[in-house]
């Protein structure tokens, strides 16, 4: 929020400015609050009261009327006849105009006299105002009903006649025009809006009904308890603790006085000032709002006066910012002059510099990560206590195929659950441990399968110190090299080396052995054809030549090893044609074995090479993989040309028993066989053969699925040399 000086400034002397300011205001203005709310509700209370008596003499004035009425000497004669009575009965309703009209009732409850004979005869003893008259013996003043007989609100009156000697003649009834009350609150809503206040009076009796009021949809129709979810009980404390009330079903403030009681008028009635709780709420509003034009005044002469100053003092600040700006995003800086005032100078200075270094630093930091991120070297760096990782160079996303933005700032168990390769690396690693021993400045080589191929890797653990601090330890940094292809070169080296050696031996073991092994083959074979030999020895002599002839194959074998005869007689060859004389040859052997041997060879191109020896070769693979077929099962041989890579695979894929990865490391070494009666001089021969002629030999293999020898051989050196 406030992050500018400008801003930093215009908010102090607004603060200084404003807080006094609003101090004293918010106490005058809750005290005018106060004062204003006291008038208003002062004004309502009088209102009410004065509201209330006003009823209160309207009520008394009734009732002396009917007062009058019942002390009429005609009414009170015994002998007065119905129509003396009507006529009296007539001039009473002329001359008060509020009454709708009036009738008289014999001792007996009957109607005996009314103005137009339409009720004469009727039995009035069960209503309410002649058992009140009656039994008070006195004057009955009814509460507001709705009358069947004028079809509107409408009040009784009635008083008993009594005669000169004090005996009852009857009762006096006469019905009020409501309406008059209506004129009387109407009068006083006028003068509500004189003193300020847009609103209404209105009655209301004491079971809550609406008795009078300027909507007349409202009387006897409209409780106002029920609608407010008032009690009696609270209704009451609310009259006589002379409380505002807002009424929320119309949003009104209303207060209630109780209309005093008279003999005759024994009915609850209330008076009730209500006025919009906006219109109330409306002195506050008007105050509030000249309190906010002072506050306004004040806010802009202020900021206009602060404005002015802090354009004076960060004006050479701001050009101090920018420049930090640019050259945080990288744009060239010019070194700035201090032409301003003392302290934004000596600060200039100081970023002048500031940038200088860090241009510097900033070009040997560049170098640092070319280097980082172009070495073939590994680089993995993490907080010792958090495990969070902060270096994570090409060579890690490469090999692990985990983008750097998703290893940075994550934790290993993170990275870890999220990258399977990362997991067997770190797992192969055995980082725990070099972690859980503080064994760092280690250097080891560890194995690991990574996308289904073993990779050997040599690692070192070290850590690094703070930057702040030299002498803790903040991260531990790995850096780890991929050397499986150097291990590689080195166990070929190393089998090369076997070789030679052997061949060295077999060559003089050869010649020292075969001339002896011939003279002792030709003697078996005269004893054997000797007819002096017996039949049994024969067999015996047969054993003995073929052991001999075993010994002679397996010197034949160290002698081609010794000196394969160096690849030199290179002719036209076509590998498709090679391959299906081959298949020709043993599928006969396989079919009888109950093994399907399948060719499928796409066209390819003439080669030069040695044919003889790729022809030993590959017959010496389709042997072993016809030998490890224990059973029915299938052998494929196949070629075809990777154009992509420019050279020519040829696949021998069987369905034997395979080998686990400890056998096929092992595989070429001179002696080791997995057959009874094998030497491991044929494939040892096999692997040199391909080397001569300048391709690989390479196998897959899974134990009890199968195994896939595959010779690559470089097509670009094979269709130029001949």
């Amino acid at each position: 929020m406030l992050k500018t000086l400008r801003a930093k400034l215009l908010f102090f002397f607004l603060f200084a400015t404003l807080l006094p300011l609003l101090f004293v205001g918010y106490i005058t203005f809750q005290s005018q609050k106060i004062e204003t709310n006291q008038q208003l509700q002062q004004t309502m209370y009088t209102m009410a009261d004065n509201l209330a008596i006003s009823i209160e003499e309207i009520v008394n004035e009734r009732m002396a009327d009917v007062t009058i009425l019942a002390n009429n000497t005609i009414l009170r004669d015994s002998t007065a006849t119905r129509e003396e009575i009507r006529e009296e009965l007539r001039i009473f309703v002329n001359a008060h105009s509020i009454y709708y009209g009036a009738l008289f009732v014999n001792p007996e409850g009957i109607v005996s006299v009314d103005l137009d004979n339409t009720i004469v005869g009727t039995d009035v003893t069960d209503r309410l105002w002649y058992q009140q008259a009656t039994n008070q013996n006195g004057i009955y003043f009814s509460d507001i009903f709705y009358s069947d007989v004028i079809h509107q609100p409408a009040i009784v009156l009635a008083s008993v006649v009594k005669g000169e000697d004090g005996e009852a003649l009857g009762v006096v009834s006469a019905i009020f025009d409501v309406n008059f009350l209506w004129e009387r609150l109407a009068h006083y809503s006028k003068q509500q809006k004189s003193h300020g206040l847009e609103g209404y009076a209105f009655l209301v009796n004491g079971r809550g009904d609406i008795i009078a009021h300027p909507n007349e949809n409202l009387i006897l129709s409209y409780n106002y308890l029920e609608q407010n979810d008032l009690t009696s009980d609270m209704f009451d404390g609310l009259v006589q603790n002379r409380n505002l009330f807002h009424s929320k079903s119309n949003d009104m403030i209303q207060t209630f006085s109780r209309i005093a009681k008279a003999p005759g008028f024994d009915n609850e009635w209330y008076l009730s000032i209500s006025v919009p709780n906006e219109r109330m709420n409306s002195p506050i509003k008007e105050l509030i709002l000249k309190y906010l034009v002072l506050f306004g005044c004040v806010v802009l002469i202020t900021s206009i006066g602060v404005i002015k100053l802090s354009s004076y003092i960060v004006k050479p600040l701001q050009k101090l910012v920018f420049a930090t700006s640019d050259f945080a995003f990288g744009k060239k800086v010019y070194p700035l002059a201090p032409d301003a005032y003392h302290e934004v100078d000596t600060l200039t200075r100081t970023f002048n510099m500031m940038t200088r270094r860090l241009v510097e630093r900033e070009k040997s930091h560049r170098k640092s990560t070319l280097i980082l991120e172009t070495t073939d070297n590994g680089v993995l760096a993490f907080q010792q206590s958090s495990q969070r990782v902060t270096t994570f160079n090409r060579q890690c996303e490469q090999l692990f195929g985990l983008a750097k933005e998703q290893a940075l700032g994550a934790t290993l168990d993170q990275v870890i659950e999220q990258n399977g390769a990362f997991k067997t690396f770190i797992d192969c690693s055995k980082l725990s441990d070099v972690l859980r021993n503080q064994d760092f400045n280690k250097k080891y080589e560890f194995e690991c399968y990574l996308g289904g191929q073993k990779r050997i890797f040599f690692a070192s653990v070290s850590t690094l110190p703070k930057l702040n601090n030299e002498e803790e330890l903040e991260d531990v940094l790995l850096i780890f090299i991929d050397i499986t292809d150097k291990r590689k070169i080195e166990q070929e080296l190393i089998r090369s080396e076997k070789l030679q050696l052997v061949g060295q031996l077999a060559a003089g073991f050869a010649h020292e052995i075969r001339n002896p092994l011939t003279t002792i083959r030709g003697f078996m074979q005269i004893f054997h054809q000797s007819d002096a030999t017996k039949d049994e020895h024969k067999v015996h002599y047969d054993v003995m030549i073929k052991e001999i002839d075993r010994v002679n194959s397996i010197i034949g074998e160290l002698l081609q090893m010794a000196n394969p005869k160096a690849v030199t007689s290179k002719i036209e060859t076509n590998i498709g044609e090679l391959l299906s004389d081959i298949h020709t040859l043993y599928e006969p052997e396989a079919n009888e074995q109950g093994i399907k041997m399948r060719l499928q060879v796409e066209p390819l191109p003439t080669v030069y090479l040695d044919r003889s020896k790729l022809h030993q070769v590959v017959m010496n693979l389709v042997k072993n993989g016809l030998e490890a077929i224990d059973g029915s099962g299938s052998l494929a041989l196949s070629a075809y040309e990777n154009t992509e890579r420019e050279i020519i695979e040829i696949k021998v894929e069987d369905t034997g028993i395979g080998m686990n990865p400890q056998t096929i490391e092992k595989l070429g070494t001179p002696f080791f066989t997995t057959k009874e009666t094998g030497t491991g001089l044929g494939l040892m021969t096999s692997f040199r053969i391909v080397e001569e002629i300048g391709g690989k030999l390479l196998v897959t293999s899974k134990e009890g699925v199968g195994t896939t020898f595959m010779i690559q051989l470089p097509l670009y050196e094979l269709k130029m040399y001949r």
